[in-house]
């Protein structure tokens, strides 16, 4: 499979991942007591209802053009915001489980892509079932990416919500002071240290690979 096919299939699979994200976020919202997200008609995996126009098409277009040219190592991107209200929640602690359930739904979709190129390695991996089984790699890894990447303890990512629960008075407020500014932290990061976050992703994505009887690949 060529190096397009691959972004390309990578591209496809981050759509399909930060859909399922924020509808999870919903759901657990939902079942924890808050119905906005289905009072603001976002509770469906209807790409139309979650796609922002920088975060799910222009970033991820712009980082699928520099992939292409050699200059980047993956694709990252984002949904729209599901909205939620934690003030409805029948626990307090329920902002955790609507935090992690975004992440842990990508983690839970590379596990199944993972699943299915063992059950295709029964096969001869030859013709169309070699291309199917590089394409379930790519959707696997991009989601793994996503997991990784949203548990980032830095505002609005899906990691500092979690920190920010425990935190309490003035460390709380200087906390979530850095919301405003998080965006341009994180692509400051990324553009940085970037490798290392590849590195733990391969990492990750390697010991669920073994997990199945597979072979490393990253």
């Amino acid at each position: 499979m060529s190096q397009l096919e691959i972004t390309l299939y990578m591209l496809v699979g981050l759509i399909i991942g930060v859909i399922l994200h924020e509808y999870m976020h919903g759901y657990v919202a939902y079942r924890m007591g808050d119905p906005t997200a289905k009072r603001a008609g976002r509770l469906t995996l209807d790409p139309l209802a979650h796609v922002d126009p920088f975060g799910t098409l222009i970033l991820p277009g712009m980082l699928f053009l520099l992939s292409l040219l050699g200059h980047g190592t993956f694709i990252i991107g984002y949904a729209k915001p599901v909205p939620i209200n934690p003030f409805l929640f029948r626990k307090p602690r329920g902002i955790i489980w609507v935090s992690l359930a975004g992440p842990l739904s990508n983690l839970t979709l590379g596990v199944v892509f993972i699943g299915i190129m063992r059950l295709i390695t029964l096969f001869p991996a030859e013709g169309f079932l070699l291309h199917v089984l590089y394409t379930c790699l790519s959707i696997a890894y991009i989601n793994i990416l996503l997991f990784v990447f949203n548990l980032i303890p830095i505002p609005p990512l899906d990691g500092s919500r979690v920190v920010g629960y425990f935190l309490r008075g003035e460390a709380k407020r200087a906390y979530s002071s850095l919301e405003p500014y998080g965006f341009f932290l994180i692509l400051f990061l990324v553009m940085l240290f970037g490798f290392v976050l590849s590195h733990i992703v391969g990492k990750l994505a390697n010991l669920l690979l073994r997990a199945f009887g597979l072979g490393k690949v990253f």
